[in-house]
């Protein structure tokens, strides 16, 4: 199993460029936030990752993945509200 601070260095690696800030929370957990690097504006915030969703590569690769999608998902119905509005 990775340290708490490996686990922030990869996650905050896997999403450059875009901003990741990575914090640990109560109950073995991690809380990440996605930033974008030229707006400063919140991208993502997901709370209280367990830190057992972490254990190996793989299921650190999964959890990325999953952010980004998540990421991507909430850019697309931000633009879709920008549109409408």
């Amino acid at each position: 199993m990775y340290s708490k601070i490996e686990l922030q260095r990869v996650l905050e690696t896997a999403f450059l460029p875009s901003k990741c800030e990575c914090a640990s929370v109560a109950n073995d957990s991690l809380s990440v936030k996605l930033i974008n690097p030229h707006s400063g504006e919140i991208e993502l915030y997901v709370a209280k990752i367990p830190l057992s969703d972490l254990a190996t590569s793989r299921s650190i690769a999964q959890v990325v993945l999953s952010l980004k999608e998540q990421r991507d998902l909430m850019a697309q119905m931000t633009l879709s509200m920008r549109r409408l509005g």
